[in-house]
């Protein structure tokens, strides 16, 4: 089970917006269908084969959630720096060195999908409502399901490092 650190839910004008820390790319695309389309608008990246800075065209053709998880997992540890991709049905994702997920959905069903499958299932419900209620706030869970709550990230971090 992926248990992201810190959570973030916002409803804006361009659509239902998600952020988890901690959550890799791997780990934020495995949230949907392998069968998703997937289209990378933006990749950087220092470790994959002899590029110093690999883009999205350095890539093989890569068009599906499924097919990008796999890539990742035979290539290992590419050094991935960032990663844009749009996934046209659903909305994008998005990640700054590999190291948290940032999603904008179209719908709150695709969003309240994304959270149910990253969210401990003992503590689903529970999070879920506080992130509904605390819309832009950063949210933590602890093993026990003790809710913790910052209002900026910096605060999360200054509180949690």
């Amino acid at each position: 089970m992926i248990k992201p650190s810190v959570y973030l839910y916002n409803e804006t004008s361009i659509g239902f917006e998600i952020y988890f820390g901690e959550c890799s790319v791997s780990e934020g695309l495995s949230f949907f269908h392998e069968d998703t389309e997937l289209v990378i608008t933006s990749f950087g990246a220092t470790l994959y084969k002899k590029y110093g800075y690999a883009t999205e065209k350095e890539l093989p053709v890569l068009d599906s959630v499924g097919s990008i998880i796999a890539f990742l997992e035979t290539e290992g540890d590419i050094g991935i720096i960032e990663f844009e991709a749009d996934l046209p049905k659903v909305g994008t994702i998005s990640s700054h060195d590999d190291g948290e997920c940032h999603f904008v959905l179209k719908s709150r069903q695709q969003c309240i999908s994304v959270l149910t499958a990253a969210i401990q299932p003992e503590y689903s419900n529970m999070l879920i409502n506080r992130l509904v209620e605390n819309q832009g706030l950063y949210l933590t869970c602890s093993e026990k399901g003790k809710v913790g709550k910052y209002y900026s990230f910096d605060e999360y971090l200054a509180k949690n490092s």
